[in-house]
């Protein structure tokens, strides 16, 4: 019998250990939702958008309990409100300060579609949707966009993997040799001799492969052909060792 009663005083000192825990935790929580709270939120990287674009777009408020401030879900509200961002990250500064850091995309390709152009970045996700195409942008020709939706990557459709990735590789290379601002069109319909502009020069660089080369062959030719004018035909010649030559 006296055991029994050991058990059950044991066992209540334990609920009651158990219980106290619980409140004084809650009672924690509660105290840092009500004294740390969300009193500043600063907008780093933005560009094209204003700092109170991208606070709203976050869903973040001022007077939120900092420890219940959902970075991620920002984040994504973020990225699928305001398309140019590229990157986000939402970080908490204690006491009562959030700080939201991005990184905008800059419009690079332009594809005319329905009556309208769409304007993507160099990773080909399309930006926006106007009216006129700007100018700085390289056209692409020879592509068909299937659904396009901004905030979203452009999509060829089936049967087309290969004109897609044969286009996201030929945009890396200029963004990685740094000739961009150069191009002025892009024309993949042929795979097999992929055509563009290249400050005035008419370039044919044949199958998309091997581009970093061409690309510094390329710049070697131009430099020691500086005499020739806008419209001068160039092409990659496998037959003739891989050579740049030009052509009437």
């Amino acid at each position: 019998m006296g055991n029994k009663g050991t058990y059950r005083r044991a066992g209540g000192t334990a609920l009651y250990i158990t219980m106290a825990v619980a409140f004084f935790a809650i009672a924690a929580i509660a105290a840092m939702a009500l004294f740390f709270k969300v009193s500043e939120i600063t907008v780093e990287g933005a560009v094209k958008y204003t700092p109170k674009e991208v606070i709203d777009a976050s869903g973040l408020e001022l007077d939120d309990s900092i420890f219940f401030v959902g970075a991620g879900s920002a984040e994504i509200s973020i990225k699928k409100a305001l398309p140019y961002v590229d990157t986000v990250s939402v970080k908490r500064d204690l006491p009562g300060k959030v700080i939201i850091k991005i990184t905008e995309s800059l419009p690079a390709v332009t594809v005319a579609f329905d009556g309208e152009y769409l304007i993507l970045d160099s990773s080909l996700r399309i930006l926006d949707r106007l009216a006129a195409a700007p100018e700085g942008n390289v056209e692409v020709r020879g592509i068909t966009p299937v659904e396009p939706e901004v905030g979203r990557d452009l999509d060829l459709g089936d049967g087309e993997s290969a004109r897609l990735s044969s286009l996201k590789e030929f945009m890396k290379a200029l963004t990685d040799n740094n000739v961009l601002g150069m191009v002025k069109w892009l024309d993949v319909s042929n795979l097999s001799s992929v055509a563009f502009d290249y400050n005035g020069y008419n370039v044919n660089f044949g199958r998309v492969e091997d581009l970093d080369r061409k690309f510094q062959l390329l710049d070697h030719f131009t430099k020691q052909n500086p005499q020739a004018g806008s419209g001068q035909n160039v092409i990659y010649d496998e037959e003739q060792g891989g050579r740049l030559l030009y052509t009437s």
